[in-house]
């Protein structure tokens, strides 16, 4: 039941949208992104993020794949401990994804889905 309350939640975040002064504090304060390597994953450029006023919205589609990741990085911050054991398994060339770095699949959602399943079957016990 959970989870069909975090999909509703998140359907409805994407049809409301975020505004620019969240996704900086998502940015800043828990993805630990920069807005560049963002910018790159989401498919926009950085001067797009910087013209809009702070309370303007985010296109769906970019809400969207932004809410995709921040989901992640909370699952990932659970299942590894916390943000800095997360980012570095992100960073870091990993074996079970064919020696591939983690974060570079944050450019599509289902990249970023990929990555999902990859924690959950680390929280149930399989190879980091």
């Amino acid at each position: 039941m959970e989870t069909l309350i975090s999909d509703m939640e998140l359907i409805r975040q994407t049809r409301d949208g975020i505004d620019k002064k969240s996704l900086m504090e998502l940015l800043r304060s828990f993805v630990n992104i920069s807005l560049k390597e963002y910018a790159s994953y989401v498919h926009v450029s950085v001067r797009m993020i910087q013209k809009k006023k702070q309370d303007e919205k985010l296109s769906s589609r970019v809400t969207e794949h932004t809410l995709y990741i921040s989901k992640l990085y909370r699952e990932g911050i659970e299942v590894l401990g916390d943000i800095k054991n997360f980012s570095r398994w992100m960073d870091s060339p990993n074996p079970s994804l064919g020696g591939e770095i983690p974060k570079t699949y944050l450019d599509t959602i289902s990249g970023v889905l990929y990555l999902s399943n990859h924690l959950q079957g680390i929280a149930h016990g399989f190879p980091a």
